[in-house]
């Protein structure tokens, strides 16, 4: 798995780790100054690539692994979330400067990836606790999936997929022609109670932050409003515009965030901590 460290340059406060969405990954747009941001505010800060989002060591930021992004399922995104959480929980030698075992754990996750940190933070806390170690104390969603099974075709587009064995899909960034394997949607099905999003948030135990633009036209607010309503401790952060990427777009070449996503980036770390959204 091959992630991104932005640490503080003293105590640090927390660990936060960054899921990113669907076609997109750790350096997408302005992913990487946010993370900086974050790290200037005291807090650890890891980013990860999936090992199947059609990215490669070397090649980060473009999509030059076509067969593994078509092999990719949410339960490997799944189980590579929980194998990072584990092992940042695992006890770490004395006198490490960033020992992440103890104190804040929080994951932030957009798009996909906010759907995957609600399942990876309550499966993480279960497994945790069973270990009698600390567990995530802190869900973040941006722009956030409420469940996974709708965003799969249906009828007559699902027999087409089913029967062909892949799904072309279209990369409109880069305008390449990508495909999902009928088993997408096959391990989907077998594992759909361990893939079930609202189930997930109503046991997770810690706090949330679920925040969404009202013009996100790739997913609607009312995932947000589902989320929210799921959720234990649950902080509901609407923003009026800024679409589904908070205003960030690839590449990000300006030397700060755009507006929506700094508001983004101040509500998340009050939330984080003063345990609130508002100002």
């Amino acid at each position: 798995i091959h992630g991104c460290w932005h640490l503080p340059e003293g105590a640090a406060k927390g660990t936060l780790l960054f899921l990113h969405g669907y076609k997109g990954y750790m350096d997408w747009g302005a992913w990487q100054p946010t993370a900086a941001c974050f790290a200037q505010a005291g807090w650890r800060f890891l980013r990860i690539n999936f090992t199947h989002n059609g990215t490669h060591p070397e090649h980060p930021s473009a999509f030059v692994d076509l067969p593994a992004f078509g092999a990719n399922t949410h339960r490997k995104e799944l189980d590579e979330t929980l194998a990072v959480l584990m092992a940042l929980r695992e006890p770490a030698p004395a006198g490490l400067p960033n020992d992440t075992a103890t104190g804040p754990l929080g994951v932030i996750g957009h798009s996909r990836g906010g759907g995957i940190a609600c399942l990876a933070a309550r499966e993480a806390c279960v497994r945790l606790e069973q270990m009698g170690l600390e567990g995530v104390t802190h869900l973040i969603t941006w722009a956030a999936v409420a469940d996974f099974e709708s965003r799969f075709p249906q009828g007559a587009a699902l027999e087409s997929w089913k029967e062909s064995g892949t799904l072309e899909v279209i990369n409109h960034r880069t305008r390449q022609r990508l495909h999902h394997d009928w088993n997408f949607w096959a391990d989907f099905q077998v594992h759909q109670d361990r893939l079930h999003i609202e189930s997930a948030v109503r046991e997770f135990p810690g706090l949330c932050l679920v925040a969404h633009a009202q013009d996100d036209t790739a997913v609607d607010a009312s995932h947000a409003q589902q989320l929210a309503t799921w959720a234990r401790q649950a902080t509901l952060f609407l923003i009026e515009q800024g679409g589904h990427t908070f205003g960030a777009k690839e590449p990000w070449t300006l030397p700060h965030l755009p507006e929506e996503l700094d508001v983004l980036y101040q509500t998340t770390l009050r939330f984080l901590e003063e345990g609130r959204a508002d100002g």
